[in-house]
């Protein structure tokens, strides 16, 4: 019994003079070699997002032991993902602040969702009521009014329309407007899916070997971002469990 005793004041004494800091008593730690995230930003927050949106641990990008190293090439990688967030970022109005701090339509999660390598193909074609209940498909019709996409490219009855109906989970008349000729410019969803083929485009100007959207090889698509959502996910509109 005096042994216990001993053990539970010895233990007592430990706990107390452990320093002051973060849960668990582990000392907060000043982040350092800093390139493009500001030194008063979340950086705990920043780090946990980049964990969870790739499925990885810290030492994917860092060194064991030494946060601050750049000898782990991939550290330049993520540096260079952050600039390019805040590239995307700045094509939308809605989005505040200087990533990772504010309001953002897009994030790392958007494109990763968990996996060092975003997905770029929907895993099931969406289908309308009409199509659900035993209608005829669309014909295959060439495209007419075409500003962004090549004049030759596959447009209804398969082909890259289908790609974004698939992406957002949506029919065609969400962008084209029901009743109306496809080449109808009465609904402005359209001249919006045309500047996020555009921002594909730029997206995909940083990876190397890629074609031009819908052409050739795609590091991401509509479906990277969107996976069957009109409105994509990110840490901004994420919901969170109650505090306890």
């Amino acid at each position: 019994m005096r042994f216990v005793i001993l053990v539970l004041l010895f233990s007592v004494q430990v706990v107390a003079q452990q320093p002051a800091g973060r849960a668990g008593g582990a000392p907060a730690v000043t982040p350092k070699n800093l390139k493009v995230l500001a030194p008063d930003s979340d950086i705990q927050f920043a780090m946990q997002m980049f964990n969870q949106a790739l499925g990885v641990e810290c030492t994917y990008c860092h060194v064991q032991g030494d946060l601050a190293s750049d000898t782990n090439p991939k550290k330049d990688i993520a540096r260079r993902m952050i600039g390019m967030v805040r590239q995307i970022d700045g094509s939308f109005p809605s989005s505040t602040g200087v990533f990772p701090t504010g309001y953002h339509e897009v994030d790392c999660t958007t494109c990763h969702r968990g996996s060092v390598k975003p997905e770029t193909e929907a895993p099931q074609e969406f289908y309308n009521r009409a199509e659900s209940l035993g209608g005829p498909p669309p014909r295959i019709t060439p495209g007419v009014n075409l500003k962004v996409l090549p004049p030759d490219t596959q447009v209804h009855g398969g082909g890259v329309m289908h790609e974004f109906r698939n992406s957002l989970n949506v029919d065609c008349s969400y962008c084209h407007g029901a009743g109306r000729p496809f080449e109808s410019e009465a609904n402005p969803r359209k001249d919006i899916a045309r500047n996020m083929i555009l921002l594909v485009r730029q997206i995909n100007r940083n990876f190397p070997d890629t074609g031009v959207f819908p052409n050739g090889t795609q590091a991401v698509t509509c479906y990277t971002c969107h996976r069957g959502d009109p409105h994509p996910q990110s840490v901004g509109n994420k919901r969170y469990d109650a505090p306890k």
